[in-house]
């Protein structure tokens, strides 16, 4: 915990706006209950006003449920279980394969959560990787691996579905998938009558989300990411958005990609229009007081960082539509430091309404690979 200090979101000419942060705070994600974050944590408040989130992945403590009213009063309340299988091709995620064709395999890392009101049905929303986890069958853009060469492996975004608050979770599909397929022709995995992606480009497909709802849609912001195999570095991270229509009834429908204009291509293996450039792991908020969208994500830049390129610098983009964004401004603090970390998330700090809709009054969260969370009062303002 701290004294308050203002950060500043500074545009080359003038004043933009500016986000006052507080002290610090220990959120519940902590590796003292279990879990080991990797990404940011996906919230939803139910229609009886309980904040519910998810934490951790499968294959490094377990993934948690955690509950209460706001942010600063959640607590881990038990594990969150699946009745499939992850881990190695052919028995992982019940035997179902890829959009592409490949047998799925690897973990779980749950990033979006959203409970349906009218059958209190919980859905996840999960991140998913071809190189880790795999028990000697994960791949990545060069063949087979242990662990994935510069994290060139191939991402997908996963659903599963719970009927018990987050106690035991069903499978359920491959919902958003890269228009490349997800190999190359160095290696095909069960070597399926399919082309491979050539050249020394690979696009490693569709993740590495977060979800915004408004009253009428789900959308997931995702990363489209380029390495060079051959030089074994990332080119480019940027991001993309996916919609489906919200339901009453229990079921979800399938995603539609944002593409040349409009939410016209298919999740699964359809065209995608990039929306905001160099941004790792976006995360989106509607301020009510303001009428504007909020983006924040670390910033990849690889003229700062060589290889990977992800800075951990939190920037955030202005949106006046949720696919029409500003510039990136950075936050620094009174003596020109950037803040930030590698995941980074602004949330309501309100007790009620959902927590990626707020009027001023926010928490910042900001983590590592593992690490806890940890949580800073703010207010956003100009």
């Amino acid at each position: 915990a701290g004294t308050a200090i203002i950060f500043s979101l500074v545009r080359k000419e003038r004043s933009h706006m500016k986000i006052e942060i507080g002290e610090s705070f220990k959120t519940p994600f902590a590796n003292e209950a279990g879990v080991y974050q990797d990404g940011t944590v996906p919230l939803y408040r139910d229609v009886d006003g309980r904040l519910w989130g998810m934490s951790g992945h499968s294959h490094m403590g377990h993934i948690g449920m955690f509950c209460g009213t706001t942010l600063k009063d959640m607590r881990y309340v038990y594990e969150a279980k699946t009745d499939f299988e992850v881990g190695a091709a052919g028995t992982a995620f019940a035997g179902i394969k890829y959009p592409e064709g490949v047998l799925a395999r690897g973990s779980i890392w749950p990033f979006g959560l959203y409970i349906c009101p009218g059958t209190h049905r919980f859905f996840c929303y999960f991140h998913n990787e071809t190189g880790w986890n795999g028990k000697g069958t994960a791949y990545d853009a060069l063949g087979p691996c242990e662990q994935p060469r510069f994290d060139s492996d191939f991402r997908h975004v996963g659903m599963m579905h719970s009927d018990d608050e987050g106690r035991t979770w069903t499978f359920d599909r491959w919902v958003l998938t890269g228009e490349a397929v997800c190999f190359t022709e160095k290696y095909i995995p069960e070597s399926i009558n399919a082309k491979g992606q050539t050249g020394d480009v690979v696009n490693l497909g569709s993740g590495d989300f977060s979800c915004f709802f408004d009253a009428e849609f789900l959308y997931l912001f995702y990363d489209v990411i380029h390495v060079d195999v051959e030089k074994g570095e990332w080119l480019s991270c940027d991001v993309c958005v996916a919609r489906t229509r919200l339901r009453r009834d229990g079921i979800m429908g399938d995603f539609v990609k944002y593409y040349d204009g409009s939410f016209s291509e298919a999740g699964n293996l359809g065209k995608e229009s990039v929306i905001v450039r160099n941004g790792w792991h976006p995360r989106v908020i509607f301020d009510t007081a303001r009428n504007r969208y909020l983006m924040c994500y670390n910033l990849f830049d690889r003229t700062l960082v060589e290889k990977f390129g992800l800075t951990e610098h939190m920037v955030v983009s202005e949106g006046k539509s949720l696919t029409e964004w500003g510039e990136p401004l950075a936050l620094r603090d009174r003596d020109g430091h950037f803040f930030g970390n590698h995941y980074n998330a602004i949330v309501s700090a309100d007790a009620f309404g959902q927590p990626c809709e707020c009027a001023g009054t926010v928490c910042i969260m900001t983590g590592h690979n593992g690490t806890d969370v940890t949580g800073y009062d703010a207010e956003t303002g100009g």
